[in-house]
């Protein structure tokens, strides 16, 4: 009985191993989950014969602000491109610098490819206007990166961050000194201006988590649009 039984186990094992790769692990995409307030439409969608409610998640505006160049730039008006997020000051101490080189390294992996664009927006916006911003920014090469350095313009920062991307930005007024309170966060949304994640600037492994899942996004939003 024993021989019969390991006998049994090779014949049977190439054929679980089998099913395993075939029917757990084709065509399986993780994805990304969608941040902020979720509501039913009350419509349904047919999906393989199934009747799936539909679901009208968090959206951030498009808004606009001048960037290093003082030129407008309209933030999240493309319907065909990931954006990168993150807010910062040019008087804050060593962290927001850490932010920038951090992010810096994403932009660079991601320079040569156009569906990925990347901002970093003032919070300090007295004071960081475009030629502070431009001589900030000099040593990332933004330009060559699709990255906007944005100050004050036609819409408000503070509210941007809160209402828009679910994030504090505020002045800490309990100091004489300028200091602003906000996000440590690099923020990943998606071509329909939904959020798609938050990373901490000042944990590598986050911020290599973004790379991947910004690679990740892609190959989804490639997949969506396919007639196929």
């Amino acid at each position: 009985m024993k021989k019969i039984a390991i006998l049994a186990g090779i014949l049977l094992l190439p054929g679980f191993l089998y099913y395993l790769l075939k029917q757990k692990g084709e065509n399986r995409y993780t994805k990304l989950p969608i941040y902020g307030e979720k509501t039913l439409t009350g419509t349904f969608t047919n999906r393989m014969g199934e009747q799936i409610p539909d679901t009208l998640f968090h959206q951030v505006s498009p808004f606009t602000l001048t960037n290093q160049l003082g030129e407008p730039v309209q933030v999240l008006a493309s319907d065909t491109c990931l954006s990168v997020v993150n807010f910062f000051y040019t008087r804050c101490p060593a962290d927001c610098n850490h932010m920038n080189d951090e992010l810096n390294r994403v932009a660079e992996r991601f320079s040569a490819n156009g569906l990925v664009r990347f901002y970093t927006l003032s919070v300090d916006t007295a004071f960081d206007s475009p030629d502070v911003l431009q001589a900030y920014a000099a040593k990332y090469t933004p330009q060559t990166k699709k990255w906007d350095f944005l100050t004050a313009g036609q819409d408000d920062v503070y509210r941007i961050a809160r209402e828009g991307f679910l994030v504090d930005a505020v002045q800490d007024t309990t100091r004489g000194e300028a200091l602003f309170l906000h996000s440590p966060s690099l923020i990943l949304v998606d071509t329909h201006r939904r959020i798609r994640g938050y990373y901490d600037a000042n944990e590598r492994k986050e911020v290599d988590r973004l790379v991947d899942e910004i690679k990740l996004l892609l190959v989804q939003e490639i997949r969506e649009r396919s007639p196929l």
